[in-house]
């Protein structure tokens, strides 16, 4: 019997990433790779995330965080220049980036070392 409960475990456990993945590839692209550029890039706080190398807090309820199963934060970025700016302000803008998503495991991230 023990065996048969394992194998369900992990099926469900392939099953709930397979479906997160397919929100990541849904939200963020089909090519899009995590952007997250080294361990505790994302740090959990009171307020909701800090992303360290774009300076910015994500406050909890803003609709760019997305609950995800797994360990790992995976980030989308965006060009923070978009159609609807001027040419000098997509000037500036164009080497920026924003955040589009977050996807926060679970737990927050609260079990992994440098969150």
């Amino acid at each position: 019997m023990k065996v048969f409960v394992c194998i369900c475990v992990l099926s469900m456990a392939t099953a709930a990433s397979a479906q997160s993945q397919s929100k990541i590839t849904e939200l963020c692209g089909a090519e899009h790779i995590n952007e997250i550029a080294a361990p505790g890039e994302v740090m959990s706080n009171p307020n909701g995330f800090y992303v360290k190398s774009l300076g910015v807090q994500l406050s909890l309820g803003d609709p760019r965080i997305v609950q995800a199963v797994g360990s790992e934060f995976h980030l989308c970025l965006r060009s923070a220049a978009t159609p609807s700016n001027d040419a000098s302000r997509a000037a500036i803008l164009q080497d920026r980036q924003e955040v589009k998503y977050l996807f926060v495991p679970f737990n927050g991230g609260k079990d992994r070392p440098g969150t």
